[in-house]
């Protein structure tokens, strides 16, 4: 049996230790106030990105074939609202960016709504998720130098603030021994630290939002 890539072991880890355990509604209100817990839910994700690539500092090694998925912080252009997200980014094409999965009061919404079939509750949940954040800047916690497609000079104050601070919060998820079902199931071929928010609540939308491949 071949070893697993640390692209599935990013998306496996992810699954069973973060996303079932994010209260999204305190998530989406944190967007739009102090960032504070979302600040602290992209720490948690940086962290598992770098427990399962190896690094912080990706090239077209990193991932599986060079594709990976990692976490990210999404501005709206024209709503200026903000989000985490997690993208999807082809290594071997300086960067290219395919894909996002935004974290929202919903949960985890895809973009492309690729995997949501007749469900006709999650195509509006998608179509307004896209367009509250569609077209959008992005960028990476992770450091890649081949990206071609992102140039820090150019990136809107808010999401250079996110991305600055973002390692001094921490937050509390809900009891992560918890048996929950995965949320995103999608492979394409410290001292000093500020508490973000109190026990989150049990979150009320559990289902999202991808099925296995």
């Amino acid at each position: 049996m071949s070893e697993k890539s640390s692209l599935r072991k990013f998306v496996e880890y992810i699954n069973s230790h973060i996303l079932p355990f994010i209260d999204y509604g305190e998530l989406q209100k944190s967007y739009d106030t102090d960032m504070e817990y979302a600040k602290g839910i992209l720490h948690r994700l940086h962290n598992a990105m770098i427990k399962t690539y190896g690094d912080e500092h990706l090239d077209y090694m990193s991932g599986e074939e060079g594709f990976v998925m990692i976490p990210a912080v999404v501005r709206g252009i024209e709503s200026e609202k903000m989000c985490i997200a997690l993208v999807d980014l082809d290594l071997h094409s300086s960067g290219e960016h395919w894909g996002t999965s935004f974290l929202c009061k919903y949960g985890v919404i895809d973009q492309s709504g690729e995997f949501i079939k007749n469900n006709s509750i999650l195509k509006a949940e998608t179509a307004e998720i896209n367009a509250m954040y569609l077209p959008y800047d992005y960028c990476y916690t992770a450091s890649i130098p081949c990206d071609i497609h992102i140039d820090e000079n150019r990136l809107p104050k808010k999401i250079k603030e996110v991305l600055r601070d973002f390692r001094n919060y921490r937050v509390t998820l809900q009891h992560e021994q918890e048996e929950k079902p995965s949320v995103i199931e999608k492979i394409r071929k410290g001292d000093g630290e500020k508490s973000a928010s109190q026990k989150p609540k049990t979150p009320k939308n559990k289902k999202k939002t991808e099925p296995e491949l």
